[in-house]
């Protein structure tokens, strides 16, 4: 039988890079569970997908591999006809679920819409195929939450507290992958914070931290929330995306949890992240000063600030807990069943500047 992957999140950033890499690497089929966003139909968005991916090629020879899925993952059965949903069922043999939101100021009803309804019923759809091979669950290393010092991948809930509802409905959407494991095939995947693809410096503009440092190279941002020596854990998309793949051929994998992230010898301090934005972009290194200061500064100066200011500090704020993190991800699994370990975001820093200079206008 023909392998048939089932993706949810194709559109998204991993996501993209994940369809990329089957495409290339494997003669799978293909099926892209897909909704309608701002007008556009699925259709249309992985047609965007795919143009953005090979820019100079004809995408087309992909299409006989494709299949698009009209259906959201928050949805009961996808919300897909129930003929369409069995016929699924029939034939895919491994299940890469990627989808999630991601934002950070959602309430906890609408991130668990997606997030932990999504999950269970991509669980539920994996039960429903009779051919299924394995599922492969990408999760966040940020379901730690508040904790702090070295987290192992196989710990979920420590009784921590989460920073925003997209960890905490993350967290819960892992308890019920843990806890299918007893009748389903699962890999539970933890990346930490994607930046950028590590060859070419391209980054995603919903990625918070593209946004903060295009900021910077417009002059825009000079003071940061947080602690000189809070520990940054960064990976590159080209890493993950890699990682997944390495596990998801892994039968060995099959019930481990695997933390995609830069290890405890790899992570960054905010302070030399400062020092290389200074150098890559030349300006000033902007200041990085107590998260209660900066708070305090903005509830002195809120009153004056235009809009475009107070939006910029509002997504500042968004992102500052992770700006004071005293927490490191231990990633033995990974390495031991991928053999890969994430390149230094020193060694291609250079190249997300210059993108996003170059982009930066736009």
């Amino acid at each position: 039988m023909k392998e048939t992957v089932f993706l949810t999140g194709a559109t998204g950033y991993i996501g993209t890079s994940l369809l990329r890499k089957w495409l290339e690497s494997s003669e799978a089929a293909l099926v892209l569970l897909v909704r309608g966003k701002h007008g556009e139909d699925p259709a249309t968005r992985i047609g965007s997908s795919l143009a953005a991916l090979y820019p100079a090629a004809d995408a087309a020879r992909f299409s006989a591999r494709i299949e698009i899925a009209s259906g959201d993952v928050s949805l009961d059965g996808f919300g897909l006809d129930e003929g369409l949903y069995r016929d699924l069922a029939s034939r895919v043999s491994h299940i890469v679920h990627c989808a999630a939101a991601a934002r950070f100021d959602l309430s906890l009803e609408d991130a668990r819409r997606t997030n932990v309804g999504g999950t269970r019923n991509v669980l539920d759809f994996g039960r429903a195929c009779g051919a299924l091979a394995r599922v492969d669950y990408i999760g966040t290393a940020y379901v730690a939450g508040t904790r702090t010092g070295i987290i192992r991948e196989d710990e979920l809930d420590e009784g921590q507290e989460h920073r925003n509802t997209y960890e905490r409905s993350k967290m819960e959407a892992e308890k019920l992958v843990r806890e299918s494991m007893r009748d389903l095939p699962l890999s539970i995947l933890r990346p930490s914070i994607v930046i950028c693809d590590s060859a070419t410096g391209r980054a995603s503009s919903f990625n918070g931290f593209y946004r903060a440092l295009r900021m910077y190279c417009l002059g825009a941002l000079k003071v940061l929330p947080g602690n000189q020596s809070s520990s940054m854990d960064l990976v590159p998309v080209d890493y993950v995306t890699e990682a997944v793949y390495s596990i998801a051929r892994n039968p060995a994998s099959i019930g481990a949890c695997c933390h995609l992230t830069a290890g405890l010898e790899n992570a960054i301090s905010l302070g030399e992240i400062g020092e290389l934005a200074s150098l890559h972009f030349g300006r000033e290194k902007f200041s990085i000063v107590p998260p209660a200061e900066f708070a305090a500064y903005v509830s002195k100066v809120r009153d004056r600030l235009s809009e475009k200011e107070l939006g910029m500090i509002n997504e500042i704020a968004l992102y500052a807990p992770y700006l004071a993190c005293e927490l490191g991800f231990d990633n033995a699994n990974a390495i031991r069943l991928t053999g890969l370990e994430a390149p230094s975001v020193r060694s291609y820093f250079g190249k997300m500047a210059a993108y996003i200079c170059e982009t930066a206008q736009r």
